[in-house]
């Protein structure tokens, strides 16, 4: 199991201990050019890896030609770091290559020497693209060195699908054992959040406009030899959903995690859970069950309730759809209300018609 990594740029201060750990060679000052060259390059950068406080890794990141959002990564290791620590440090840097400065590609040259790192990288999901002669200079010559690269829809600690409907499709954002996200989007929108705009368009889903294509050609649908290159709790949360839309299911087994919120908003959210299948609340209703029935302390709160459900980072999971006017309106939803209109459509007709299994 790979270790929990912490990830940082380089200072002129880490000059000694870089040298003290092996990181790093020469006299200070040498190694405190080095690091400004890095400092000032705009072709690159440097980050340290460290775990409880120890440095166990040095980070070059080189940008070859950041109009195509590419990034070429060098490891250096200390010698005490295990295969878990250099494991969590390649988790780490993919994570801040994809979630952070958002490039669509990472390449990494690893010698053929280098067994342990070659499987890391095999494991994380990085393939051989090409076999570099005489790239690694030895003592006593060149030796060949592979070169393992990984496109942002690769990366299995953290990923993207997208699961089609009628209207629509639902992206969905997670990990191994969580999701942390469902947004709902018409066919032809636009996807701003740069992570999931590079995925859909290394998977062929946006159109000359950068908008969703409609789903036609089934280009959204997953086999099940596909779903193994995602990370497992998104695999599941794609078949889930793929089946509610379809109408073979009316509940969810899935694990979700809020990564914002306040306390309030997520009281609100697990309010939503219970909401049944096919059926409606007003905001007054959620605002009652949070206030054991007060009436007056339910209407203070009812329009905070209603913001709450604005701000849902889990769609369709989390049912916000479910919540209505007290007049019986379909009022306020993030993804429009024409899809609000479907969704309790789609349940009211799937909730009077036998479901394939309408349970797990």
């Amino acid at each position: 199991m790979a270790d929990k990594i912490d990830l940082r740029k380089i200072h002129i201060g880490d000059s000694s201990e870089l040298r003290k750990r092996g990181l790093m060679e020469g006299t200070l000052k040498f190694i405190e050019d080095d690091i400004r060259s890095f400092g000032t390059g705009s072709q690159g950068e440097a980050l340290l890896a460290s775990k409880e406080g120890v440095i166990y890794a040095l980070i070059k990141l080189f940008r070859p030609d950041r109009k195509n959002c590419r990034a070429h990564i060098e490891f250096v290791f200390t010698n005490d770091a295990n295969a878990d620590t250099q494991s969590g440090v390649v988790d780490e840097v993919l994570r801040y290559c994809f979630l952070s400065e958002y490039y669509h590609k990472v390449t990494v040259i690893c010698d053929h020497g280098n067994e342990g790192l070659e499987r890391i990288l095999m494991g994380a999901g990085f393939t051989q693209e090409a076999v570099l002669k005489d790239e690694v200079r030895l003592k006593n010559g060149f030796e060949d060195a592979g070169l393992f690269a990984i496109l942002s829809y690769e990366y299995k600690a953290y990923n993207i699908c997208f699961v089609p409907f009628a209207r629509g499709v639902a992206i969905v954002s997670g990990g191994r054992d969580y999701i942390d996200s469902v947004k709902l989007f018409h066919y032809g929108q636009a996807v701003e959040d740069p992570f999931v705009r590079n995925v859909a368009a290394g998977l062929g889903l946006l159109d000359d406009n950068g908008g969703l294509v409609r789903n036609d050609n089934g280009d959204y649908t997953l086999e099940k030899e596909q779903l193994k290159f995602l990370p497992e709790e998104l695999a599941k949360a794609y078949v889930e959903l793929s089946e509610y839309f379809r109408s073979n299911r009316a509940g969810f087994d899935l694990n979700v995690r809020f990564n914002t919120g306040t306390a309030f908003q997520k009281k609100v959210w697990g309010a939503l859970v219970t909401i049944p299948f096919g059926g409606t609340a007003s905001y007054e209703d959620i605002a009652l069950k949070l206030t054991d029935g007060n009436l007056s302390e339910a209407r203070k709160i009812t329009r905070a309730v209603g913001a709450a459900c604005s701000d849902n980072p889990v769609a369709v999971i989390v049912p916000c759809h479910r919540v209505i006017g007290k007049d019986g309106s379909i009022v306020g939803y993030s993804a429009g209300i024409d899809i609000k209109d479907y969704l309790l459509l789609h349940e009211s007709f799937t909730a009077v018609t036998p479901l394939v299994s309408k349970e797990g």
